[in-house]
């Protein structure tokens, strides 16, 4: 199995073509997977890349070609059915520095104290992939549903520290792709995916201050309520390119990206609900008349890069190495600019403003390198061993740090095992990511509370010239494990 399988003779072209358009039937009508995930991805989503750290541009010859690089899909010959499972843990601490501004009555919780994400273990990203010739000997066809390999489900106490910043996130995004790709199986191809993006939910929860007038609350206000924001838009699209070369025997190059940016126009509608153990309005003041919400977020072009070397022995490849270089941009989210309409009853009927939520994400670039040694090899079944690392630039500039989505400087190591037993393939594969901590001075803080009924900057000044209410200073402290595995088979 992988890239020199024989090409189907043209009498099996019948037989074949079914096989592929019932798989390819399979891989789109399958539940969706309920990846969830947001502005930026953990690098990277397939078992076999995930062992390399992420290295696999110009090397990849599985099904998850159709999102790391559709030019080599290619290199798969026959039917190729991929199943892949990741499970992401978030290990994310935040500690509130203590602040300048008046506390606010005391509610009996101690705001200073460190918090973390409930929901560490986020289970559910799944990958399908369907790949064929059709018995032609230089197109190769694809289709397949995945999700970003991110983590998107947060559950942050709404008595914490970080409370004005995040209490809940659930970010439902994937990707139903078709796929093409032409060339000669032994020395180059080009290839094309088209994507549906789909997001059926965004969702997310974060205390505001309520108070018409008066002084900022750094930790706690009496007129505190959890707005809770829900989203979503099944109508965006994306295209990704990719080409792989063979110049010699022993040398690949790879190259792929994003070219089409998927623009989300999200639209829903918000609430408001009562802070346990705080505050105690009644239902007729949280009801928001006429609530309407939207957000216009953009998933970025991306462009990658790879040189691998293979070391033979004969036609067999004993090892290999590969250098990537990936580029994301992500300077295009510059804030998160929320819509809102509606009358807000806390106290009287008043209009409400938009929520403002600065970013100033920053272009990511990533460094990875990584490769396998195939340490025994008997006929078609073999034992292969994979390792490989990667460094990644910050997506979040300083001082603009938040809970959604951590994206510091990351250091990434990754190792797994491929076992090949005639025409099923088997991968394990764990990877951990480390993230520097990072402090964030509430004196140069750019994340501010959300006051809709007082909002800062514009109304309020304390006199002491703070403009609003910093909600992030503190220490950020976070890291990720994960853990896939992979079934292939071909056919």
């Amino acid at each position: 199995m992988g890239e020199n399988h024989p090409v189907n003779t043209h009498p099996r072209i019948a037989s074949v073509a079914a096989t592929a358009a019932s798989l390819i039937l399979l891989a789109l009508s399958a539940p969706a997977p309920t990846a969830r995930a947001g502005g930026f991805e953990i690098p990277e989503g397939g078992a076999r890349a995930l062992s390399r750290g992420g290295a696999f541009t110009a090397g990849v010859d599985d099904p998850s070609a159709l999102l790391l690089n559709p030019g080599a899909l290619i290199r798969l010959s026959g039917t190729h059915l991929l199943y892949n499972h990741v499970l992401v843990w978030e290990n994310a601490t935040f500690t509130r520095e203590a602040s300048d501004l008046p506390p606010g009555r005391d509610y009996g919780f101690d705001p200073l104290a460190p918090v973390k994400n409930d929901e560490a273990l986020f289970p559910l990203g799944a990958m399908l992939i369907a790949t064929s010739d059709l018995g032609l000997d230089d197109w190769t066809f694809a289709a397949g549903v995945y999700g970003p390999n991110a983590h998107g489900k947060k559950r942050w106490p709404t008595d914490g520290g970080q409370r004005y910043m995040l209490t809940s996130l659930d970010a439902i995004l994937f990707y139903p792709s078709l796929a093409v790709a032409y060339g000669d199986r032994e020395t180059f191809g080009v290839g094309v995916t088209l994507q549906w993006v789909m997001a059926p939910s965004l969702n997310l929860g974060l205390v505001v201050d309520g108070s018409q007038t008066g002084e900022l609350h750094a930790y706690y206000s009496g007129n505190d309520v959890e707005a809770r924001i829900s989203l979503s838009d099944m109508t965006s699209f994306s295209a990704l390119l990719g080409a792989w070369w063979r110049p010699t025997p022993e040398l690949e190059i790879g190259v792929s990206g994003r070219v089409v940016p998927a623009n989300l126009n999200l639209e829903g509608d918000f609430t408001l609900h009562n802070v346990p153990g705080q505050t105690q309005f009644s239902d007729a003041q949280l009801q928001v008349t006429g609530s309407a919400a939207s957000l216009d977020l953009t998933i970025p072009p991306t462009a990658r890069a790879g040189v691998r070397y293979r070391g033979l022995d004969g036609d067999r490849e004993v090892f290999d190495v590969e250098l990537d270089v990936v580029y994301e941009a992500w300077s295009m989210i510059e804030r998160y600019d929320v819509h809102l309409d509606g009358t807000i009853n806390l106290f009287v009927g008043a209009e409400a403003p938009n929520a403002v939520i600065e970013k100033r994400w920053m272009d990511t670039l990533s460094v990875r390198l990584g490769g396998s040694w195939n340490a025994w090899q008997q006929g078609d079944n073999r034992l292969q061993l994979s390792l490989g690392g990667y460094w990644e630039s910050p997506t979040m500039p300083k001082n603009y740090e938040h809970l959604d989505f951590l994206a510091f400087d990351r250091v990434g190591v990754g190792a797994g095992v491929t076992a090949q037993l005639s025409n099923v393939r088997l991968t394990v594969a764990y990877s951990h990511v480390f993230q520097g901590s990072r402090d964030v001075d509430e004196r140069y803080s750019k994340v501010y509370q959300q006051r809709p009924l007082d909002p800062c900057p514009d109304q309020c000044d304390s006199g002491a010239g703070w403009s609003g209410v910093p909600s992030n200073p503190g220490r950020y402290e976070s890291s990720y494990d994960l853990l896939a595995a992979a079934v292939e088979a071909s056919f």
